[in-house]
């Protein structure tokens, strides 16, 4: 299946759970605080808002992202499945851990910039109106399904962890290792730029005039020096 397949029904499936998780959580949670607020002063039109418990609409969003990531994940094998009888993939049961954990994460994410942009969050409680809520989770869901899609359908073919012909790992636990390897080297990679990055913006506002400019210049050189050296590998022949 082509990448933007996956992308595209994973995006539509995604906003399709969450509609339904929306209307599941209106209907058991939020309908008893809503409440009719004029648009403006003596104006007849009202918005319908509901308020909420940040922390209990966080931990819904979480839950239902994880069981969305998982139903994605599986309509995602199953139409590469479909699409791609004959083409070797892992077996799903490997890969669903990692789609409910990417769904619960991106869900979450987007969901959270989402309130922080359009909803008031006072003393723990999320007033947000009941459209903008709907509009903030279908694009929530869209994109938690689109990447989770992705994933699927990328950790699905042997050929991007290196696998391939004779090199098909013959156990699980082979498998996982080179997977955790994989996932884990980006996610070392980020958390090391994120620490260099701080500790040199924190020298930075402490240094001056020359000192500063010298600082930012030497530690651009050795980044760049650095990537260059990973790059060309010269120690390689």
């Amino acid at each position: 299946m082509s990448r933007f397949r996956a992308i595209l029904y994973g995006a539509v499936a995604g906003g399709f759970l969450s509609l339904a998780a929306v209307a599941l959580f209106g209907g058991r949670f939020a309908l008893g605080a809503a409440q009719a607020t004029p648009v403006r002063a003596g104006s007849p039109r009202a918005a319908i808002e509901f308020a909420a418990s940040s922390g209990g609409m966080y931990l819904i969003v979480v839950v239902a992202g994880i069981l969305g990531g998982l139903a994605v994940a599986g309509l995602t094998y199953a139409v590469a499945r479909e699409s791609e009888p004959d083409t070797p993939k892992f077996p799903l049961r490997w890969q669903l851990p990692i789609a409910g954990l990417t769904s619960g994460i991106a869900a979450y994410a987007m969901l959270r910039a989402g309130i922080g942009a359009f909803a008031d969050i006072t003393a723990g409680v999320v007033t947000v109106s009941v459209f903008r809520f709907v509009l903030i989770a279908l694009v929530a869901g869209a994109v938690a399904g689109a990447v989770t899609a992705y994933i699927v359908d990328r950790l699905a073919r042997p050929d991007l962890l290196g696998f391939g012909g004779v090199a098909w790992p013959t156990t699980s636990r082979e498998l996982m290792m080179a997977m955790a390897r994989s996932v884990a080297i980006p996610i070392v990679a980020v958390v090391i730029a994120g620490a260099f990055a701080f500790g040199l913006s924190r020298v930075l506002l402490e240094a001056q005039g020359a000192l500063a400019v010298a600082l930012f210049s030497i530690a651009g050189a050795v980044v760049l020096g650095g990537a260059t050296l990973l790059a060309y590998r010269p120690w390689e022949r």
